[in-house]
């Protein structure tokens, strides 16, 4: 076990408001959306009823993960399908830029990190294991470090990769082998931590690293699947004992 790498929402930052889950966060961007083109004279369903489906277009485009293209994961086309849903189809490329600025601008005011997120990569770096991150995201990742640098996260990621820059998603094998050769590891000396049986432990399962999971309520897994992670903790601070005894077990093998 020489490094770990770590999913981001839900794993090392909230994004969702407080007790509220990611349908909650979709209508809190959305709102930042709605005000804007308000702000810009444009004739809008009523507020309730305009972001009552924002969730369904961002889910129907999370979904869309599994197609053989994905260069339409983006933000500027989530806000765009908004936009039009609620009548708007003249924007600009200028103007999409804003919205898509308006929608990240509202969920970043409730960004906070998990307990013990910093607490615990320190402790990891402490112990020379070489640190990464992936995160499934259709924001640019330059918004992302933002989030990072502002709860002193970034310092102990050598590596942090966001799918709609590099138009690689998980679960699929090209996205960690991308972090396993920058972090320069083989997967079998590496652990990937999420909240996601299916993006996070079984992604990373199918390139050969450990899977990691934060335990959530619903499992989320597509029909059929049956995922066993390779560990699950409850917290972050747990998962500094049991990388201690997986390197102490391979000591004790070799």
């Amino acid at each position: 076990m020489r490094g770990v790498i770590f999913d981001m929402g839900g794993t090392l930052l909230h994004y969702s408001p407080p007790g509220q889950d990611w349908a909650a966060m979709e209508r809190l961007g959305a709102q930042g959306v709605y005000h804007y083109l308000r702000a810009l004279d444009y004739e809008l369903p009523p507020e309730e009823q305009a972001l009552g489906g924002a969730w369904e277009i961002a889910h129907r485009l999370w979904r869309s993960i599994n197609d053989r293209d994905v260069s339409h994961l983006t933000l500027g086309n989530q806000v765009r399908e908004l936009a039009r849903q609620w009548g708007v189809t003249d924007l600009e490329p200028e103007q999409l830029e804003a919205l898509a600025e308006a929608y990240m601008q509202g969920i970043q005011t409730i960004v906070s990190p998990l307990e013990g997120a910093a607490e615990t990569l320190e402790a990891l770096r402490e112990r020379g294991l070489r640190l990464g991150l992936i995160s499934n995201t259709l924001w640019e990742g330059r918004y992302h470090r933002s989030d990072l640098d502002r709860w002193g996260l970034t310092p102990y990621l050598e590596v942090l990769i966001f799918s709609a820059d590099v138009q690689a998603w998980k679960p699929y094998p090209a996205v960690f082998r991308r972090a396993l050769s920058a972090l320069e590891l083989a997967p079998e000396e590496a652990a990937y931590v999420g909240d996601s049986l299916y993006f996070d432990v079984y992604g990373a399962q199918q390139a050969g690293l450990r899977g990691v999971w934060i335990e959530q309520e619903r499992a989320d897994l597509p029909d059929g699947l049956s995922v066993t992670p390779d560990a699950t903790i409850r917290r972050l601070p747990e998962l500094i004992p049991l990388v201690d005894q997986w390197r102490n077990s391979a000591r004790g093998q070799s």
